[in-house]
């Protein structure tokens, strides 16, 4: 792959890129991103995708009834007393002890 830099608009250099560098950008960013953890891990404005609730029954369908089941998308809102998680709109309340019950995968931002 060759790349053209202006840095004469008269004569134009040109520089050599490896054939594998692009991959080798990609790789490092999924190296960096976080794998899965526990929701108690996620700071406050964290995105994460629900992967597990490894819950009582009940417990676990009372979160489903309200939003929180595997593969949805919630936002930890505040971490003080428990957890506050934003859940397709709506808040959503959760102690520490299920808090620590649910694997995420964080998704950044």
């Amino acid at each position: 792959m060759i790349v053209e830099i202006d840095s004469q608009p008269d004569a134009p250099t040109l520089m050599s890129i490896p054939w594998w560098a692009p991959w080798r950008q990609a790789e490092t960013k999924v190296k960096n991103q976080c794998t899965a953890c526990l929701l108690t891990s996620c700071g406050r404005g964290s995105r994460a995708a629900v992967l597990r609730m490894d819950c009582a029954g009940e417990e676990a369908k009372k979160l489903r009834n309200l939003g929180l089941y595997e593969g949805s998308c919630v936002t930890v809102l505040d971490r003080q007393d428990g957890y506050v998680l934003d859940v397709r709109g709506s808040r959503l309340a959760v102690g520490r002890h299920l808090a620590g019950a649910i694997t995420v995968l964080p998704l950044g931002g």
